[in-house]
């Protein structure tokens, strides 16, 4: 069942947007060649920062003041460039750099450190807050198992009683106690005791025709047979199963429309509260256990009505008073000695004004 207090607080807008559904779709796209171009620019950036540098020798005095004296040829100079010819052939290939690693998740001795926590008492408590989130994290985490575990088992229609008869049940099969698996054994007759009553059929301690004396008597007078009129019994229960599951699921789909009948009740209501009354958030929080329980007992053509006179119940929530700006102690004087007065603006006053003044300075 959908919370009321969810829908009474109101679901979050959805974001508004200029962009067509063209647009929408060829956004990511955009970003994704911007983003491969980027990257294809630092790659190149990275080559040639990694790219060995070119060594040329210093050209030859000798050659150089003589014409005629042919120069020799210059590292790099040729058919190769430069960079093959400065690297070995033999050398191994560099291995690729490493995968960056996760960083590992902090201490709390760590995060101490880091917010620079010297006090022992804080640091105590510090690390008491920490290990009861982590408890709270595991508690969470079972909780949310133990609910969708309740949700399978609602799913099947099964009662309390029901679930709580099948493991006890399934106990005695397995406890290997005679005892308890013979009453595991009268169990399972039971069990078959009212399959057998709803579809017509044979069971232990169970007749078929007991329920259905017209076949009975034809069976007795010999005018059909045994087999033919069990077989007539459960075309009749088949029948009467199909009927009540109709039934079944006309009340489900009823109550389904009772529900989203009172839901949007309660969503328009929550609407205009929050429209009404600015403190609505505030008084919300007072309300919310008041709306969990009304769920819960109350049909939902009544939920609405019965939220609106809990709210208008509710008292009107104070303003926070507003901060005053204290003035800072004097350590010259004593804390319990009196303020000194303001500066009077009459100058027959000033007299007065300075024995406080020296009072309170302790003069």
């Amino acid at each position: 069942m959908p919370d009321i207090n969810e829908t009474l607080q109101g679901a979050a807008p959805a974001p508004d947007t200029d962009q067509t559904v063209t647009e929408q779709v060829e956004a990511p796209a955009t970003e994704q060649l911007d983003a491969f171009t980027a990257g294809v620019e630092e790659a190149r950036a990275a080559e040639t920062a990694e790219a060995p540098p070119v060594v040329v020798p210093p050209a030859d005095p000798a050659a150089v003041a003589d014409p005629a004296t042919p120069s020799a040829p210059v590292e790099g100079e040729g058919d190769q460039p430069p960079a093959a010819a400065a690297a070995d052939p033999n050398a191994a290939p560099a291995a690729p750099a490493a995968p960056a690693q996760p960083d590992a998740p902090k201490s709390v001795d760590d995060e101490i450190k880091e917010l620079g926590i010297t006090n022992e008492r804080t640091q105590k408590r510090f690390r008491d807050l920490s290990e009861r989130a982590s408890e709270a994290d595991s508690l969470r985490e079972r909780a949310g198992k133990v609910t969708d575990w309740e949700q399978t088992i609602q799913s099947t229609g099964t009662t309390p009683q029901q679930f709580g008869a099948t493991l006890l049940y399934l106990t005695d099969i397995n406890s290997g106690d005679p005892v308890r698996m013979n009453r595991a054994y009268e169990t399972m007759e039971a069990e078959l005791k009212f399959l057998g009553e709803k579809l017509g059929r044979e069971a232990p301690g169970f007749d078929p025709l007991a329920a259905h004396p017209d076949l009975a008597e034809k069976v007795k007078t010999g005018d059909m047979d045994r087999a033919a009129a069990v077989e007539l019994v459960q075309h009749r229960q088949r029948g009467v199963l199909q009927t009540e599951q109709q039934q079944n699921q006309q009340r489900v789909s009823q109550s389904k429309q009772e529900e989203d009948k009172g839901l949007q009740a309660v969503a328009d209501l929550g609407a205009q509260l929050r429209t009404a009354d600015p403190q609505f958030q505030q008084k919300f929080a007072y309300l919310a256990p008041t709306v969990e329980i009304i769920q819960a007992t109350m049909p939902p053509a009544q939920w609405a009505a019965a939220i609106q006179q809990a709210y208008q119940r509710l008292p009107p929530i104070p303003a926070a008073a507003p901060a005053v700006a204290t003035r800072p102690n004097n350590p010259a004087r004593a804390s319990a000695a009196p303020a000194v007065p303001a500066t009077p603006k009459n100058p027959a006053d000033a007299f007065s004004f300075g024995v406080a003044e020296a009072q309170a300075q302790g003069r």
